[in-house]
Order: C-alpha cells, then structure tokens, then sequence
C-alpha cells in the first residue's frame, strides 16, 4: 500500500469522530499516561481511550484502523451531467468500491461494505488548477454495494467527481478515485 498509513490513519479518525472529539481524547491520554515509569503504556491503552471516548458506532472504525490491515478498491467508472431546465446540473456517478482485509501472509478476502465515504462533485475555475477547484458537491453517502451509481444535483458545472476525492482512506490505486465528468448537451 504505501507507508504513509500512519497519517491517513489519523486523518479518516479525525473525518470521522470531529477534530475536537479526537484532541479531547488524545489530550486526556497525555494528562493520564505521560512522564509515566514503567511500565509504559502501549497502544493497547491508547485503543482503550479511544473507544471510551467515542460513541460506539465508531468502534468497528478504529479496528479496521488500528488492529487489521483493511484498504478499499474505490473508483469512478463513468461520470456524466446534463444541464437542467432551472440552471443546474443532474450528475450521475457510476462507482465501484470494495472492502478488503489483508491476513498476515498477504491473503485478501472482501469484507462487507456498510460504510460512509465521501463524495463529491468539482467545478474547475479558468486558471485550470486543481487547487484552485470549486466544490460543488462534498458530503458522505453510505456505500454498500459494490457497484453503485448516485444520482446529485449541482449548481454550477461539473468538471470532476469522485468518491473518497481526497483519499482519506487507504486505497491501493488512489489515482483513479476521480474521474472528468462528461456533460451532455
């Protein structure tokens, strides 16, 4: 996958739980476990906090985080868009994701879908860069099926689309998580 797992771990938490829920958690294991002698505390501990601090439909989560090796197969397949008799755009998103875990030796087997991943909708300003794009569309749609096609309405046009846009989780190919959007006259 890629060695950078440790950030992405983080990240999708913070995605998840809220940036304020996971400081509180993390400082409250500070105050609690530093300076302390031995013996240490281990992730174990910081698991613990983790899932006292969280509601517990978070809890499947931070397993899949910290205690397998779980990645996703997340791609567009096709994205189109025509223009609406108000001024907007009708998208729609043909997807593809799966759900894997690794066992120790490297064997996979599909896990069951259930969860929530983003999705969005982009409109490119004239400068042409990507950092300079409008979000037209960016919200967490629960996938669980294997292939999936959404349906959005956007106010602008769409440039591109994608699902989990800003690779938040671990995904073995991240290049094809989006894709142009074709629009139709």
């Amino acid at each position: 996958i890629h060695y950078n797992k440790g950030s992405l771990v983080w990240y999708a938490l913070r995605d998840a739980i809220g940036e304020d829920r996971l400081n509180a958690i993390l400082k409250r294991f500070l105050q609690d476990k530093g300076f302390q002698r031995a013996p240490y505390t281990d992730t174990r501990e910081l698991l613990a906090y983790l899932r006292e601090g969280t509601d517990p439909k978070f809890h499947p989560l931070i397993a899949d985080l910290f205690e397998k090796i779980v990645f996703f197969d997340n791609r567009v397949v096709s994205a189109s868009a025509r223009k609406r008799e108000d001024g907007k755009y009708a998208v729609t998103l043909a997807l593809h994701s799966a759900k894997l875990e690794a066992a120790g030796k490297g064997e996979e087997k599909d896990i069951a879908l259930g969860d929530e991943i983003d999705i969005g909708v982009f409109a490119r300003p004239e400068s042409g860069k990507e950092a300079d794009e409008t979000v037209l569309h960016l919200a967490k749609h629960r996938i669980s099926g294997k292939d999936t096609t959404i349906e959005l309405v956007v106010d602008g046009v769409p440039f591109d689309a994608g699902i989990d846009p800003y690779n938040k989780l671990i995904d073995r190919v991240p290049g094809d998580n989006r894709k142009t959007v074709r629009v139709e006259d």
